[in-house]
């Protein structure tokens, strides 16, 4: 099964493969084309929540630990957003790891995009309340 969240055609060509793996046994089929092209749009929608987040942040004058709360609360509503509109809270569907729990997908791509984060965060602030 293609999944809808990558957009792939199901008709294009590609390998053909046997769900029931040859033994009459039915298999779960992983497309790693579609896992793939879902993480990237992840991680550009995480990237682009980054900047947003920092540009908000640095607008409104957020300082210490209340411009880090922003990030954090804004980070996981992006994750959450994604999580139910596009993948309808059927995380083990679309993740290699079954065992993948739902906090670890909210918080991946943190550290990536922390550092957006506080390169506008710190852009805006200076713009907005020092110049």
């Amino acid at each position: 099964m293609i999944d809808p969240m990558a957009n792939l055609d199901p008709a294009a060509p590609g390998p053909e493969l046997d769900p029931s793996g040859g033994d009459g046994t039915q298999q779960e089929v992983f497309d790693m084309d579609a896992y793939r092209s879902n993480f990237r749009k992840m991680d550009k929608i995480r990237s682009f929540m980054g900047i947003a987040s920092g540009c908000v942040a640095g607008v409104c004058g957020l300082t210490g630990l209340s411009g880090l709360a922003c990030f954090l609360v804004l980070h996981i509503i992006v994750s959450l957003s994604i999580l139910a509109t596009k993948m309808k809270f059927s995380l083990h569907s679309y993740s290699i790891s079954k065992s993948e729990s739902i906090m670890s997908f909210l918080l991946a791509d943190f550290q990536k995009c922390a550092m957006s984060f506080m390169l506008f965060w710190t852009l805006f602030f200076g713009l907005v309340y020092l110049f």
